[in-house]
């Protein structure tokens, strides 16, 4: 998945100009090192056990056209989008499963055990890392909060996680959901507010009056850095205006879970935008990655024209299909491409877009823009 123009990229400062385009691209994207170690184990796999069927619980990352790789190179998937409807019971001892970078619900762990086929495990360290944590939070007697995306991969893995260990949790997707609970942690709002709003998110049989007497904040690794920070400012706020210091000191605990490579893009990201000089922004990766859409949303809340696309095949000359940072459906926008004139196009990957994807959106766009970039 590595590509000669991203190198490139890399070694001469992020920016290169062919005729009216100028390519400039943020200092960190793509692949993060968790996504990196998961895509290659998957490929050793295949080449490691010739004559058995490899299988991968779900997706392997959130990539479309690396999922769609691994199902031509003979790989299954027993769960998601590429799932050929066998499941579970079309596995047998004989085969291979791998778990992938965001984890995997209790139950499924359990079901793959129960085949007594050889399972391999690329949970990302970091997806892990709030896992521990979540344990120690329960067993001292913490609801967990997570600021996450209900239905994520890694959310669903997270819960799981929490129920199996006797514990009880509640979602909440940005600042706006927070505000909610803060509206019932300072007493302002009644429980039956609270539930009617976030009870989508919310650990079965959950009773805010008794579980949200202390209270853990964890994050999902890839959403923004920025909200979880606020969030976690927001509940440390509504316990301390209700209890006072003692009361923060003895039901709020705060744990930043954000993955390094996770901020490091955001970072990145922030940076290019503020110079001012981007006249639009592609991010590429899939519709269904969290940290993706959040690269999207820092650039479009600083204002720049930002399309939020999957791969190359995503542009013409007189429309592109993108996902609007809000929006969970793609729509298709004419008019997205200036036709002449210099052109300052800024570039971003997720953290499970391969770099050969990325430098096809380039050649694309030079393309569309009728300049041809060097072959490298």
């Amino acid at each position: 998945y590595a590509s000669p123009l991203v190198d490139h990229l890399r070694a001469h400062g992020y920016t290169l100009t062919a005729g009216r385009l100028t390519i400039a691209c943020a200092e960190r994207f793509g692949f993060c090192w968790g996504v990196d170690k998961a895509v290659d184990i998957v490929e050793h796999a295949i080449a490691a056990y010739p004559g058995k069927r490899i299988w991968v619980l779900n997706e392997i990352i959130h990539n479309p056209g690396v999922n769609r790789d691994f199902l031509r190179r003979g790989a299954r998937f027993i769960k998601g989008a590429y799932a050929d409807g066998g499941g579970f019971e079309a596995l047998t001892a004989d085969d291979v499963a791998i778990i992938p970078a965001f984890s995997a619900e209790v139950e499924d762990g359990q079901q793959l055990q129960a085949t007594g086929c050889t399972i391999i495990d690329t949970t990302c360290p970091w997806v892990l890392k709030p896992h521990l944590r979540t344990k120690r939070n329960i067993e001292a007697g913490y609801t967990t909060v997570i600021h996450a995306t209900l239905g994520h991969d890694e959310t669903r893995a997270t819960c799981s996680l929490i129920l199996h260990e006797g514990g009880k949790y509640l979602v909440v997707r940005d600042p706006e959901e927070a505000r909610v609970l803060c509206d019932f942690l300072d007493g302002r709002a009644p429980a039956g507010a609270l539930m009617e709003k976030l009870g989508r998110g919310a650990s079965p049989g959950f009773d805010p009056e008794r579980d949200l007497d202390r209270v853990a904040l964890i994050n999902q690794t890839t959403m923004l850095a920025s909200e979880s920070r606020e969030i976690g400012r927001m509940i440390e706020a509504a316990i301390g205006r209700r209890g006072g210091e003692q009361a923060v000191e003895d039901r709020f605990r705060d744990f930043d879970t954000i993955c390094n490579a996770t901020q490091e893009n955001q970072d990145a990201m922030v940076k290019l935008v503020a110079t001012g000089r981007i006249d639009l922004m592609l991010v590429v990766g899939g519709y269904n990655s969290s940290n993706t859409r959040n690269l999207a949303r820092i650039a479009a809340r600083a204002g720049v024209p930002t399309y939020h696309i999957e791969d190359a095949s995503s542009l013409a000359a007189d429309r592109i299909r993108h996902q609007p940072v809000e929006s969970r459906e793609p729509v298709e926008t004419a008019g997205w491409l200036p036709a002449e004139g210099a052109l300052r196009v800024g570039f971003t990957a997720g953290a499970s877009t391969p770099d050969t994807r990325l430098a096809s959106v380039m050649r694309r766009v030079a393309e569309l823009a009728g300049v041809e970039l060097p072959r490298l």
